[in-house]
Order: structure tokens, then C-alpha cells, then sequence
């Protein structure tokens, strides 16, 4: 069974950013892709490892 994040579990270790605050973001902007996603929180943008966990959590909004 995958890992199930917590609404205050780090999503994005470089922007810090918590599965709660991106979901809040997500829903209030509308966002539906990783390229929306990266624009308006930033995630994804240096590493990359999250791009699994905000592609999860783009497509669970759907």
C-alpha cells in the first residue's frame, strides 16, 4: 500500500510546502496540471522529487 500524506506532511521539501496548503492552492486557483501546479506554488521546480506526489495529488482532485 502507498504512502497516504498527512494534510500537514511536507509535500515539496524545497518550497516546504504542506499537502494542505497545496490542495488549498490547487482548488482555489483551479489548477489541473503539473505545469499550473509548478507556476503558481513553485513545487517542482528544483529537484524534481516531487513530481510523483503533486501528479497523485493533481489527478485525486479530479
Amino acid at each position: 500500500m502507498a504512502y497516504q500524506f498527512k494534510d500537514d506532511d511536507v509535500i515539496c521539501s524545497c518550497t516546504n510546502i504542506t499537502k494542505k496548503q497545496f490542495l488549498k492552492v490547487i482548488n482555489d486557483e483551479g489548477l489541473e496540471t503539473l505545469e499550473q501546479a509548478r507556476d503558481e506554488t513553485r513545487v517542482n521546480v528544483a529537484c524534481g522529487m516531487c513530481v510523483y506526489i503533486v501528479e497523485k495529488l493533481l489527478a485525486d482532485k479530479q
